[in-house]
């Protein structure tokens, strides 16, 4: 799969005389999650950039600007009149930027929706430079404090290849299939500078939606050229596996092919059943812990998860639910940024080095009050560094012998990993060696354009 970013974050062009648009100054390029190599399109991509907005306004009331509640009851008259939040979506026209020396006076660049030649992403490119200019609607609720939310979103200009819903991420595809994931960035509070931060925002959506309007997981990962603190793909696939896993209502939704190995004659259960068992039937609250958390994708997409099946399930009062986010101290801000995006949820972190872990040093948030009462190990995306692999597993298994209030209980460990190279494998040993063994497993067909097929794995382990 592949993920437009923004090389630095957007700027403020403003007007240079009456009667001209602003516009946002946009460079940025399409590569893989690891940043390794470009997208190659057989055909030209164009972009389209948004400004998407939503606002409060006022319930429908009559002519004469009363509400029907108001006059049947004039005690409630005074009463503050209902409101909703109704989103708006701009579409900016894109220009290629004009630079010094080729600016004809009183000759714009003519504006164009993405599809000319020189703003539209096509092979061998590295950097897109584009101006997207701001009609004046869009620039006024560009700047409107008084709505909710106010962003930018950069997409490719043919909505089918946007990864917008986790059923696109997991589901049947026709033909090639290949998607890209948007950009979504955060508008300033203020106008007078312009100044834009220097994140950028990834958005999944759980549940096939058009207007998008459904729940979501949402993450900020950091604007530039370092891949570290950004989503990447086992992270963004396992939480759309589990959304459609967790959330899907309808028996036609296809899921992803199971692996077929020795063990399922011995135990038939699928990887899908396991699982969905393993989060969905805790009636105490399910108790998460996440290794190498990064943004947090895995850990808050999960924890999002099992809230929305407990908010559509009418059998079952919610529970009381726990998940730790762990990683190095580089990785704090970051991951509780994106917690208090989603403040609702019952979400932790604690700083935890794998040198430390396989030494059994755990912080409180980790042996707490519960002892090790995990119920689940998440990780994703943490087998690249091969070096790591030993301390990785170490602290795996000093996880699970960690005592507990149930002597008899050891938490599964779910690992969902992209193969990169042959010398990850050495991680399946070291589990091996370590008594842990593999309760189930799938495999799902990464959505990727013009390019070699990739795969993303899931394991479910559980250790006697």
């Amino acid at each position: 799969m592949h993920y437009i970013r923004l090389l630095r974050p957007p700027n403020v062009v403003k007007a240079s005389r009456p009667g001209q648009a602003s516009a946002l100054a946009l460079v940025l390029t399409i590569t893989t999650d690891l940043g390794e190599s470009f997208l190659c399109p057989d055909a030209p991509i164009s972009i389209a950039v948004e400004v998407v907005v939503d606002a409060v306004q006022d319930d429908k009331r009559d002519e004469d600007g009363e509400d029907d509640e108001a006059k049947d009851d004039g005690d409630d008259a005074e009463a503050e009149p209902p409101k909703t939040v109704v989103t708006h979506v701009f579409d900016l026209p894109v220009t290629a930027p004009v630079t010094a020396g080729k600016a004809k006076p009183g000759k714009p660049p003519k504006p164009t929706t993405g599809s000319g030649d020189g703003l539209s992403w096509k092979a061998g490119m590295r950097v897109l430079k584009l101006e997207a200019k701001l009609p004046k609607a869009a620039e006024a609720c560009l700047w409107d404090t008084a709505t909710v939310k106010r962003r930018i979103r950069i997409r490719p200009a043919g909505r089918t290849l946007s990864a917008v819903h986790a059923r696109q991420l997991v589901g049947s595809r026709d033909g090639n299939g290949g998607l890209i994931m948007p950009l979504w960035v955060d508008v300033p509070d203020s106008a007078s500078d312009g100044a834009f931060e220097h994140v950028a925002l990834r958005r999944l959506a759980f549940d096939y939606n058009k207007d998008e309007s459904t729940a979501a997981v949402e993450v900020e990962e950091e604007i530039g050229e370092s891949i570290a603190r950004h989503v990447w793909d086992a992270g963004l696939v396992a939480v759309a596996y589990l959304a459609d896993m967790c959330l899907a209502h309808t028996p036609s939704r296809k899921r992803p092919r199971e692996e077929e190995d020795e063990e399922a004659e011995v135990k038939p259960q699928s990887f899908h059943d396991v699982l969905r068992r393993t989060l969905l039937s805790r009636p105490k609250g399910l108790r998460v812990l996440e290794l190498g958390s990064g943004v947090g994708i895995l850990g808050i997409g999960l924890a999002a998860i099992v809230h929305e099946a407990e908010q559509a399930s009418t059998s079952t009062e919610p529970s009381k639910n726990t998940f730790l986010l762990t990683d190095l101290p580089e990785a704090e801000e970051r991951a509780r940024a994106n917690m208090a995006r989603s403040a609702h949820l019952s979400l932790d972190y604690e700083n935890l080095d794998w040198e430390d872990g396989r030494e059994g040093r755990f912080g409180p948030a980790v042996t707490g009050a519960h002892g090790s009462n995990w119920d689940l190990v998440v990780l994703s995306d943490c087998t690249y560094n091969v070096d790591m692999l030993p301390a990785l597993v170490e602290t795996l298994s000093a996880l699970a012998d960690v005592p507990s209030s149930d002597l008899k209980k050891k938490p599964g460990v779910l690992l969902a990993r992209k193969p990169r190279h042959a010398s990850e494998e050495a991680l399946f040993t070291l589990m091996k060696e370590h008594g842990w063994t593999v309760r189930a497993s799938s495999t799902v067909p990464l959505p990727v354009l013009d390019n070699d097929a990739e795969i993303v794995e899931l394991y479910l382990y559980e250790k006697a």
